[in-house]
């Protein structure tokens, strides 16, 4: 591979970019709800809010265009740019769960045409947002996912009697103290409250259930303890994610098995030799958070300190510059490959480049903002489409 040098970046003097989103990128239009009736399709649904058909699935968390009698689909004509971050997974999740209200309770049921009860629910929710579980009681699924204190949307929430691990009921929560339930007090599935009056005299916990493949670090575990888990070596899972020592940041996420999560680079061709690998490790940091001219992950990091970072911790030896440095350094192309970077310009009312990803194939590239953290957004939407500015080709001389 023809390779231009990237070297002139160890020149760089030290620059940092602010990026802000526009306030009509993150802030979401007011929901509205629509029930589906006999006959609707996903298509014919999105035609009448001029929304795409994949929006709407994304928005309910829908695996596929089968739809449902009765089904209540929320309706959003916002964007929301970090559709395939962990939170934004859990809030499909909740949201699927929500296209049931009203749907009957019925007990040893598993599915919207028999009905559910709360295992059958998280079951049936569940498994269809492609996250593997079996088909358990609620004291079942309390043995299985990953313990957690900061509960999210998506989350499955359990009651337990005081003082005991015994499982009364357990749900799909929603956040701000609400959850998704088939169970006690109403004959179908409702939202239903933790301070009601009821579920208030149990113990709450949560449970969080990854996809397949995917590890949220926790705190204290390290790469032998997650080895031991899934029987997979720690070289492999090093290798899977382009670790570059065995030390681990809690909220990093593990790709465990061989096909990637989120695979839009598997296909393409790599930019530069360690392409792939800064692909990688940069997958292990979606969620970290956004902090205005920092680039350790543990601190936050702003949008070209993220690039900074992920390709430092390749070995790829470069200095701290800002997106614009960044975009005055590197030829600019039409056709990206996985790993060059793309630029936009005038996120910050600026008319400069303030923003700079990491391209990933398939319309996708990764990077950070101020209020989502590191995420996976894609290049369609209208408004990246509108601040897109071009394509920078990274490839590495000598740098290794």
């Amino acid at each position: 591979m023809a390779k231009r040098i990237l070297g002139s970046m160890l020149f760089l003097l030290l620059g940092m970019v602010s990026f802000t989103f526009l306030s009509g990128l993150k802030v979401e239009a007011a929901e509205r709800v629509h029930t589906v009736s006999s006959q609707e399709t996903v298509e014919s649904i999105a035609a009448i809010y001029d929304i795409s058909t994949e929006q709407l699935m994304d928005m309910n968390g829908l695996p596929d265009g089968k739809l449902y009698i009765g089904q209540k689909l929320t309706i959003q004509t916002a964007y929301t740019p970090s559709n395939y971050q962990w939170s934004e997974r859990g809030k499909q999740i909740g949201n699927y769960a929500k296209s049931f209200i009203g749907f009957k309770k019925t007990a040893g049921e598993e599915t919207p045409i028999k009905g559910f009860d709360s295992s059958g629910l998280i079951h049936w929710v569940l498994s269809r947002q492609k996250v593997p579980i079996d088909r358990l009681s609620v004291e079942g699924y309390y043995k299985q996912g990953m313990d957690t204190n900061t509960p999210k949307a998506g989350d499955v929430i359990f009651f337990l009697e005081k003082g005991s691990s015994k499982v009364v009921t357990a749900g799909i929560y929603l956040g701000g103290n609400q959850f998704v339930n088939s169970g006690y007090g109403a004959e179908t599935v409702q939202v239903r409250s933790t301070i009601e009056k009821y579920f208030a005299q149990y113990q709450v916990e949560y449970k969080t259930y990854t996809p397949k493949g995917e590890h949220v670090v926790q705190n204290n575990e390290t790469l032998k303890s997650i080895s031991d888990n899934y029987g997979v070596s720690v070289d492999t899972i090093k290798k899977r994610n382009a670790l570059p020592t065995d030390s681990l940041m809690q909220g990093q996420y593990l790709q465990i098995y061989s096909s990637p999560l989120y695979p839009f680079y598997a296909n393409q061709e790599a930019s530069y030799d360690k392409a792939f690998d800064v692909i990688k490790y940069a997958y292990t940091l979606r969620g970290f958070t956004y902090v205005f001219g920092e680039y350790d992950p543990m601190i936050g990091m702003d949008c070209s300190g993220f690039i900074y970072w992920a390709m430092k911790e390749q070995g790829i030896s470069l200095k701290r510059g800002s997106a614009a440095d960044y975009y005055s350094l590197l030829p600019k192309l039409r056709d990206p490959k996985a790993g060059d970077l793309v630029f936009f310009r005038d996120t910050d009312l600026s008319q400069e480049i303030t923003h700079v990803g990491i391209y990933l194939g398939d319309g996708r590239f990764i990077h950070t903002t101020r209020n989502t953290g590191v995420h996976i957004s894609d290049l369609t939407s209208s408004y990246f489409n509108k601040k897109f500015e071009s394509f920078g080709q990274v490839q590495i001389n000598n740098m290794d």
